[in-house]
C-alpha cells in the first residue's frame, strides 16, 4: 500500500476516535435504502494488447508494462451508488477509470510487430485508457437485520482503447523491405485499437454487520461469453471492512481484483485486450 493511502487511513481513524457524533445503537445504517460511495484504488496492473493487421497474420499480445514501459501502478477514482428498493431487491451502479502512458527507446530483438508494422529500433510511445461501468441487480436470498446474502446478475461495459506511436527503423507494407531485417531508419507510424464491450455477469455477495458501527462485505462475480463476434470474459472479486462512526457517513477499506479479456478478429475490434488489476481501495460512504 502506498504511503499516502496509509496516512489517509490514520487521519480518518483519528477523526472517528475523537468524534462525539456516533451512529445509533442499532443497524439503521446497515439497512439504509441508499448508499453512495466514492474513493480511490491504488491499483497494480498487468495488461496486454494485441493489434491485428490487415495484411500480416496476428501475433501474441504484448505486455505493455514490461515491453512498452507503461506504468504498472496508479491511484484511480472509483465510486458507485446502491439502492435497496424492496425487501429482497436492490440495484447497484459502479464505475472506475484508468488512463496510463509510457515511452521506451530500444533495439528490439526480435523486432516487434504491432498491426502491420515492424519496429527494429527506435521509440515507442503508448497511451492506454480503460473505463469500466457496472450495473448489477441483487436478489437477497437470505436477509436479516445484520446480514444480507445476495444472488447478483448484471452487465459490465468495458471501454478500452490504445494508441501506439512508432518512430525509428520501421517496416510496413509500404516500405522496402516490407519485413525485417533492414527496415528504413527514418520511419514513423501509428497503430490504434478501441472497443466498448458489454459483458454480462453473475455472482454472489455477502454483507454482515459485526456491530452497529462495523460491517464486512465480500463479493465474487464473473462470466465468459461470445457476443456479437467478440469473445470476452470477466472476473471481479472484492472484500472490504466498513466503519460507520457517524449516523449517515462512514469509511471503508478493502481489496479489489478485476480481470477482463476481450478478443475479436472482426466487428468493432481487430485484436485483443487483456487487463488485470489488484490493490487496496479506500472510500467514503453516505447512507440514507
Amino acid at each position: 500500500m502506498r504511503q499516502w493511502l496509509l496516512q489517509v487511513c490514520v487521519v480518518l481513524g483519528g477523526i472517528g476516535a475523537f468524534s462525539v457524533v456516533h451512529a445509533q445503537d442499532d443497524f439503521e445504517s446497515f439497512n439504509a435504502p441508499w448508499r453512495v460511495y466514492v474513493g480511490v484504488f491504488d491499483a497494480s496492473t498487468d495488461s496486454k494488447i494485441g493489434i491485428n493487421g490487415d495484411v500480416l497474420p496476428p501475433v501474441p499480445p504484448i505486455d505493455i508494462e514490461d515491453v512498452l514501459a507503461v506504468d504498472d501502478g496508479k491511484a484511480v477514482p472509483w465510486g458507485g451508488i446502491g439502492w435497496h428498493f424492496a425487501e429482497r431487491h436492490s440495484v447497484e451502479f459502479e464505475f472506475f477509470t484508468l488512463g496510463r502512458e509510457g515511452a521506451v527507446s530500444d533495439t528490439y530483438s526480435p523486432p516487434l510487430q504491432i498491426g502491420d508494422t515492424f519496429i527494429e529500433s527506435g521509440q515507442i510511445t503508448t497511451s492506454y485508457n480503460t473505463d469500466v461501468y457496472r450495473l448489477t441487480y441483487g436478489f437477497s436470498m437470505l436477509r436479516s437485520e445484520r446480514s444480507d446474502f445476495q444472488l447478483k446478475a448484471g452487465l459490465h461495459v468495458a471501454s478500452l482503447s490504445a494508441v501506439i506511436g512508432l518512430a525509428g527503423a520501421i517496416c510496413d507494407p509500404t516500405t522496402n523491405p516490407t519485413t525485417p531485417p533492414g527496415c528504413p531508419v527514418a520511419g514513423t507510424g501509428t497503430e490504434s485499437e478501441s472497443v466498448s464491450a458489454p459483458l454480462p455477469h453473475l455472482g454472489l455477495s455477502y454483507a454482515y454487520a459485526l456491530s452497529p458501527k462495523w460491517a464486512l462485505n465480500v463479493s465474487a462475480i464473473g462470466f465468459a461469453v461470445e457476443l456479437d463476434k467478440i469473445d470476452g470474459s470477466i472476473v471481479e472479486l472484492t472484500g472490504d471492512v466498513a466503519w460507520q462512526p457517524w449516523r449517515n457517513v462512514g469509511v471503508g477499506l478493502g481489496l479489489r481484483y478485476f480481470d477482463v479479456s476481450v478478443e475479436s478478429n472482426g466487428s468493432d475490434l481487430n485484436g485483443e485486450f487483456e487487463f488485470e488489476y489488484f490493490g487496496p481501495a479506500l472510500y467514503v460512504a453516505v447512507t440514507f
